[in-house]
């Protein structure tokens, strides 16, 4: 005699329904371990975006779109300073609350140029906070010199101009402060 299909599905399955009815599994931590995940990068995204808006502004020139648009005026003039042929020799020396900063201007023929009005730009490459504008007095036989407080010692870039020659001088020096 062959059982009957009520018998049979219980015979092959093998399980009942007390069996078939289990707790459900609490992993709660997963959600936690991802929202918490998240939110951590959202606190560190947060910190870069403020470290990168605080520290620097990232202006490098003042009045860069009017420097844009006399950018062939600039090469000229840039042109007529190779052209006069001058170099200058930069020094410093410690001194009492800084240093002193001195700038001697020879021309070709080694001759000191003298009657400048010198100005002096000196910009730490690594910052703007930095920067400091100088009138450098004349000290005589083409020298030119100013004191200066610098607020850290390393690589600086002293940009001159002189004016009151036979045409406007400009040079850009790289110094080391020790």
């Amino acid at each position: 005699m062959p059982p009957s299909s009520t018998a049979r599905s219980t015979m092959t399955t093998g399980t009942t329904m007390i069996d078939m009815v289990q707790p459900p599994r609490k992993s709660l931590w997963i959600p936690a371990l991802f929202v918490g995940l998240m939110l951590l990068v959202v606190a560190v995204n947060g910190t870069m975006m403020f470290f990168a808006q605080s520290t620097f502004s990232g202006l490098d020139t003042e009045k860069s779109y009017e420097q844009g648009i006399e950018y062939n005026a600039i090469l000229k003039d840039a042109a007529a300073s190779a052209a006069l042929g001058w170099t200058a020799k930069t020094t410093f020396t410690p001194v009492v609350g800084g240093r002193h900063v001195a700038v001697a201007i020879i021309d070709k023929a080694g001759s000191p140029i003298e009657g400048l009005r010198v100005i002096g730009h000196l910009v730490r490459p690594v910052s703007t906070a930095f920067d400091q504008l100088l009138t450098l007095r004349h000290e005589g036989k083409g020298v030119y010199g100013a004191d200066v407080a610098l607020p850290a010692n390393g690589s600086w870039e002293l940009r001159l101009e002189a004016t009151g020659g036979p045409s406007d001088w400009q040079a850009v020096q790289r110094v080391f402060v020790k």
